[in-house]
Parts: C-alpha cells; structure tokens; sequence
C-alpha cells in the first residue's frame, strides 16, 4: 500500500494497460526461454541434533519445489563446506566433490578446499603480482616432476618454490590430480 502523495514524489511513470500487458509478455517469453541450473547442498530433515555442526557463517534456509510435487525445507550448505560437513557426520565417502565444484567452489568463495588425490592437498586462491590464481598447497618436492607433468607450473616467489594449476585447466588437470 502506498499513498497518492508517495507515488507522485517517486519515479513511476504512468503505462496504458496493452502496453504494459505487452511488456509483460516480452519479460515472461524471456525468463520462460532461459534456464539456468545450478547445484545447491541442502541439509534436510530433522536438523536440530546436528545443528551444530552446519556451517555457522552461511545460515539460510530454502524451500525446494520439485517437479514430482514434493517440497523439501532445508538449510543450504555451500560447496565449500559440503566435504567438512561430511566429515562432521561421519560421511566419508559421501564428500566427495568433482573436481569442476572444487575448482568453482574455490574460485568464487576464496576458501581453500581439500584435493583428495595421491597426497593431501589444498587447493587455494592466491593473489600473485596482481593476478588471482589457483595455488596447490601440500605438495611433495619429490613429486614436482609428475605435477608438472599433468599440467601444473611452478614459479620461485620470495626464494620459495610454489606450485599452481593454470586456471582455464584447472578442472581437466584436477581431475587426473584425483585419479
């Protein structure tokens, strides 16, 4: 609700109704022919016993309708925070990510996550001469050899060698990384 006096102060314009109608018409054909999917974590059912052990720095709750009719009412678990979850529940082999999530996960939140392959890695976002790029942590010096091998480079910064994976690679070179 809102007053006479309010709408004149502000910026709506006034529309005839086939005009709006018709504009209306142009933002659903729009919205209707682009799809866009993504994955989302949701942690459902009864959720106070393990409440504790969901992410506190990302609270938000959603309500998933899907296409069998069926609603799910759950906290949502960013990808970041899917592995060390599992880990809380006792759900090993239920963490793992693909390496594309990984990459995504790392990309856009900045955290780095666990790379579960040969050795413990990690894989980080690191800022170097201005650049963002993906950096492998927990490498052994004596299988540098191989990681280069399957795609990774090295550069020596402050008399330290350090070890990342180019980024428009970085999916297809985690992925033999995992194997």
């Amino acid at each position: 609700h809102i007053a006479a006096e309010q709408l004149a102060e502000s910026s709506w314009e006034g529309i005839e109704q086939p005009e709006f109608e018709r504009l209306w018409q142009v933002e659903v054909e729009e919205a209707t022919s682009s799809c866009k999917r993504e994955r989302l974590h949701l942690a459902t059912g009864l959720l106070l016993p393990v409440w504790d052990k969901l992410p506190s720095d990302y609270v938000r709750v959603s309500r998933i309708a899907a296409k069998d009719g069926n609603s799910l009412l759950g906290r949502e678990v960013p990808v970041h925070s899917v592995p060390d979850l599992c880990h809380a529940l006792g759900l090993e082999e239920a963490s793992v990510l693909s390496a594309e999530d990984i990459v995504q996960a790392v990309v856009r939140s900045g955290r780095p996550m666990e790379v579960r392959g040969r050795e413990a890695l990690t894989l980080k976002r690191s800022l170097v001469n201005g650049a963002q790029r993906l950096e492998l942590a927990g490498w052994s010096a004596a299988r540098l050899d191989w990681y280069k091998a399957q795609g990774c480079f090295t550069e020596i910064i402050r008399y330290q060698t350090r070890l990342f994976v180019p980024t428009d690679q970085a999916n297809a070179i985690l992925v033999r990384l995992t194997r």
